[in-house]
């Protein structure tokens, strides 16, 4: 039972879109944090215009921070941190904008923006208020 319940776990987390996915990570690792290394959970499309080019989704990342280099020797101990996020994928123009929070309200924010005039899905849920 236990098996099963890891199983649906991996599923949830599994973000299935390897281009997006390395586009997070770029973006992270751009932004201070060790990108290739962070780990997904709760990646969902939410919203959708028709005919389905653009796309917006909504994931949370466990990252660590990069610490930058250092002149000492010394490693400081490692500090993760659990960031909110969206993408806005829209693929007439092979383009994805993807923006990272440390708090919720601000993913809610950006998401009333990005979401008027587009039809909201049921992964949308933690977001409702917006749609």
């Amino acid at each position: 039972m236990n098996w099963l319940k890891s199983l649906r776990q991996r599923w949830d987390d599994w973000c299935g879109d390897k281009q997006m996915e390395n586009s997070i990570r770029h973006h992270l690792s751009r932004n201070g944090y060790f990108g290739g290394s962070a780990k997904f959970q709760a990646v969902r499309l939410i919203a959708i215009q028709r005919p389905g080019w653009l796309q917006i989704y909504r994931f949370e990342v466990t990252v660590r921070v990069d610490p930058g280099v250092s002149a000492d020797d010394v490693v400081p101990a490692a500090e993760y941190r659990t960031l909110f996020g969206l993408v806005r994928e829209d693929q007439r123009h092979n383009q994805s904008d993807v923006r990272v929070f440390e708090a919720e309200s601000e993913r809610l924010d950006l998401f009333q923006r990005w979401s008027e005039g587009l039809i909201c899905l049921r992964g949308a849920r933690s977001l409702e208020a917006a749609c």
